[in-house]
C-alpha cells in the first residue's frame, strides 16, 4: 500500500511567524540601544559636591594676569573652568587644592583637556604678578593654570560675586598675616555660569572629577560620562 505524503506543519507560515517575532525583538533592541546612546547619562554628585541653588553665585570679574593683561569673564568663557580663590602664601589648603585640580583634570581624560584651571588671589597686596607667575609654575599644579590678581578692590569684588568667605588674620608672634577663607572649586560652564561647587577641605581628585561630571555633564564632552 502506497504511503501517504506527510503534511508539513505550518509550511511557510510556520517559519515566518518565529522569524517575524525574532526580528521584532531585534528591532526593540536596536531602538533601546539608540535611545541609550542619545539619552544623557546622569552622574551622581559625590559628598561635598553642590549642583543646585547656585544662581546667585558667580558673576563678572575684572582682574589682571601674570603679564599685567586685563582679564574679564569674557576671556574665560567658551569652555568649562575650574576656579579657585586662594593665595600664594597659603601653607597647605591652597597648594593641596591645586594638586587636586591637576589630578581631577587628568582623571577626566580627553574631556579634561578643555577645562581651564584658574586661581584668583585673595591677597593681592602680596600676590603681585611676579609672585603669581612663580606660584602657578609649581610642579604638579594644573597645566595652563591661569593666575589672576589685581587691586584689593578688584580681588574683593570677584570674591564677593562668588560669595567667598575670607578675612585677614594676624600671625601670632609676628607682623605677618594669613588669610582664612572658604575652600571651594567653582565649576563653571562655557557661559561662565556656576554649575557646581566642590569642597576641597575633605575632598580628593576623584571626588572633584565626579562632581565635574555631575555638574557639567555634556559640557565636558561625551567621554566624561563613560569614565
Amino acid at each position: 500500500m502506497a504511503k501517504q505524503p506527510q503534511k508539513r506543519s505550518g509550511g511557510a507560515a510556520g517559519v515566518l511567524v518565529p522569524f517575524v517575532a525574532a526580528m521584532g525583538i531585534v528591532g526593540l533592541g536596536v531602538a533601546w540601544f539608540a535611545q541609550e546612546q542619545q539619552a544623557p547619562r546622569v552622574v551622581a554628585a559625590p559628598e561635598g559636591c553642590i549642583t543646585t541653588g547656585l544662581d546667585a553665585i558667580g558673576g563678572p570679574i575684572d582682574l589682571i594676569d601674570i603679564n599685567g593683561r586685563q582679564v574679564t569673564q569674557a576671556e574665560l568663557a567658551g569652555a568649562p573652568s575650574f576656579v579657585y580663590f586662594g593665595f600664594t602664601h597659603c601653607p597647605d589648603v591652597c597648594p593641596t587644592t591645586m594638586l587636586q585640580m591637576a589630578d581631577a583634570i587628568n582623571t577626566l581624560g580627553p574631556s579634561g583637556a578643555g577645562v581651564q584651571p584658574v586661581l584668583i588671589t585673595l591677597d593681592p597686596e602680596r600676590d603681585t604678578t611676579d609672585v603669581m607667575d612663580a606660584f602657578i609654575e609649581t610642579s604638579g599644579f594644573p597645566t595652563g593654570l591661569v593666575g589672576l590678581t589685581g587691586t584689593p578692590a578688584q580681588a574683593n569684588a570677584a570674591a564677593a560675586a562668588f560669595k567667598v568667605s575670607h578675612r585677614r588674620t594676624p600671625t601670632a608672634g609676628s607682623s605677618d598675616y594669613t588669610v582664612d577663607h572658604s575652600s571651594f572649586v567653582y565649576l563653571m560652564d562655557g557661559d561662565w555660569r556656576t554649575r557646581g561647587l566642590y569642597n576641597t577641605i575633605d575632598g580628593n581628585p576623584s571626588g572633584l572629577a565626579q562632581c565635574a561630571r555631575a555638574a557639567l555633564g555634556p559640557d565636558l564632552g561625551a567621554d566624561s560620562a563613560e569614565r
